[in-house]
């Protein structure tokens, strides 16, 4: 059977001959909440806004450059994967979407916030990644997309310093206490996400056969098959016995506003727990790896040590990795610019406008630029051989917190 999964190879997605259609990522229409709650929502998020297109855009663009992927294609599928955070127009135009607005679906479907169980929520959308057609673009997105917030939306409690008993809340803590959370998310090392999905390639490969892909959804036909049990009850004593898969979520089932303000915006940041990222991108490599038949050897992983020491060592700037992996993405690419974008909003999109006008991005650009001049000075270029130009859009003047500005990006050149 030309379908069948081998060992370690999925069944090419040929539109031809796979039929299977993925119907579990589209979404229902969402209300939205009250005035009120909307405004609490921001409050609670804008304090420690920053960049998160470092753990979607930019780690899956240089993660399929250095497996060998088409460079044209890598981008395609980077996009596809930020695209529900923020629409990626070109290197300069980067625009918000109003994701934090909408707390009902799409924060379970796409943003993995169930309350739920990592380990879980990980191998599915894994499994869902592998058999999804190679010409969906959109919904092989999401699912990347939700699988990098996996890690991302694992609450930062689940691993507590010893001298902390009780759930506190991060966003009103000193940054003493911040550093003694980034101190005990020392991660030993885990199973591969290789080892947790092959075992069980001729059980999917026998059901997908049987039902399609919404076997994995469809939860009244699980019970069938598992005697009243859903598919996650029956695979959760022998999926996860110890680790971190049992590592809980934000969000629930239903409403949350969670990926609004979940610990002050902490989970999304890589500096915090730069060993769970580590982990993060070796998976994500082998998913993508075994998904277009690249090959998984050629990950640099000493590369990923070297950016995720820089932020260690500057950790009291709350550092971004954007910027920093864009510079590695040029590398890759042979070129001499990078860009850092001001991430924008436009007045169709009503609540990414609030963020626009309420949020610094200026702010927050400039101070990506210049911690990525510093990464660049410590991998060998002279100070002096960096340029940068600022890009004006006097067509198309923002407002922010700080008033009006033009700037749409900065150009770094080097020379």
């Amino acid at each position: 059977m030309k379908d069948r999964v081998t060992a370690l190879r999925l069944p090419k997605n040929d539109p031809k001959v796979n039929k299977i259609k993925v119907t579990g990522l589209k979404l229902p229409p969402t209300a939205l909440p009250k005035a009120d709650k909307l405004v609490e929502m921001r409050r609670k998020y804008e304090a420690y806004l920053k960049y998160e297109t470092d753990g979607h855009y930019s780690t899956v663009y240089l993660v399929c450059l250095m497996l060998g992927m088409d460079k044209k294609f890598a981008q395609v599928l980077a996009k596809a994967t930020e695209a529900p955070d923020t629409t990626v127009h070109d290197e300069l135009r980067f625009e918000l979407n109003d994701t934090w607005g909408h707390p009902f679906g799409p924060q379970q479907k796409i943003h993995s916030l169930t309350g739920g169980f990592h380990g879980i929520e990980e191998f599915f959308t894994a499994i869902k990644f592998l058999y999804t057609p190679n010409d969906k673009i959109e919904e092989l997105g999401k699912l990347l997309h939700r699988f990098g917030d996996t890690y991302a939306h694992t609450k930062i409690d689940n691993l507590k310093p010893d001298d902390i008993k009780e759930h506190i809340n991060l966003e009103k803590v000193d940054d003493e206490t911040i550093k003694k959370y980034i101190e005990s998310w020392q991660v030993g090392s885990e199973q591969t996400l290789k080892s947790k999905v092959e075992p069980w390639v001729t059980f999917f490969n026998y059901y997908m056969r049987e039902y399609g892909i919404d076997f994995l959804e469809n939860e009244s036909k699980q019970k069938i098959i598992f005697q009243g049990k859903t598919l996650k009850e029956a695979l959760k004593d022998i999926y996860m016995p110890k680790g971190t898969s049992d590592f809980i979520m934000y969000g629930k089932d239903g409403y949350t506003g969670e990926h609004a303000f979940a610990d002050g915006g902490y989970p999304d940041m890589i500096y915090l727990r730069p060993n769970w990222y580590f982990i993060y991108v070796q998976n994500l490599a082998w998913l993508i790896a075994n998904k277009y038949n690249l090959e998984y050897s050629k990950l640099d992983l000493s590369l990923f040590n070297k950016m995720l020491d820089f932020l260690k060592r500057n950790q009291k700037e709350k550092p971004s990795m954007k910027g920093i992996i864009d510079y590695e993405i040029a590398k890759f690419l042979g070129k001499k610019e990078i860009y850092i974008p001001v991430y924008y909003a436009n007045s169709p999109r009503i609540l990414a406008s609030v963020d626009g006008i309420k949020t610094n991005y200026l702010q927050i650009a400039k101070n990506v630029l210049e911690l990525t001049k510093k990464y660049i000075v410590e991998q060998g270029v002279p100070s002096n051989n960096i340029m940068v130009e600022e890009i004006n859009n006097w067509i198309n003047p923002k407002i922010n917190r700080g008033g009006f500005y033009v700037t749409e990006a900065f150009k770094i050149i080097l020379k």
